[in-house]
């Protein structure tokens, strides 16, 4: 009879264990979130050459903590881009400050011209950068 109770004991325990660990993956997903968030700055050269990278600064701001990147989201019409940032937040307890963020934006094209890069900077507003791909 004993046998059977520590069977039964420790099946209870494993169960209970199995239930633990889901709500915490459940309770992990509830704290992540992503929201668009605006460009505060811009640093980016002018030039640059057909096929190659160019990297460009894009400092933005997030409400809390648990703010950091997530995703560029772009637009594109024949030589110019609106270009957005999307924020990505983690975390269930974040501190209350509103940092700034940097992160590099890649631009590389394959064929020469002007380009203007409209970076999301308020609803109605945007910084632009114009560059020229020789």
């Amino acid at each position: 009879m004993k046998k059977k109770n520590i069977i039964l004991l420790i099946s209870i325990m494993i169960f209970g264990l199995l239930i633990s660990c889901s709500d915490d993956d459940e309770k992990e997903n509830e704290c992540i979130s992503s929201k668009t968030e605006y460009v505060t700055s811009i640093n980016s050269p002018t030039t640059g050459v057909v096929n190659e990278t160019i990297n460009i600064e894009v400092n933005f701001q997030v409400f809390n903590g648990c703010g950091g990147f997530g995703k560029f989201i772009e637009t594109e019409n024949g030589n110019s881009r609106v270009i957005e940032v999307e924020a990505k937040y983690v975390g269930c307890i974040c501190t209350q400050d509103a940092p700034i963020r940097m992160v590099n934006y890649e631009f590389t094209t394959s064929n020469a011209g002007d380009y203007e890069l409209n970076f999301k900077s308020s609803p109605t507003e945007f910084i632009t950068v114009n560059l020229t791909i020789n």
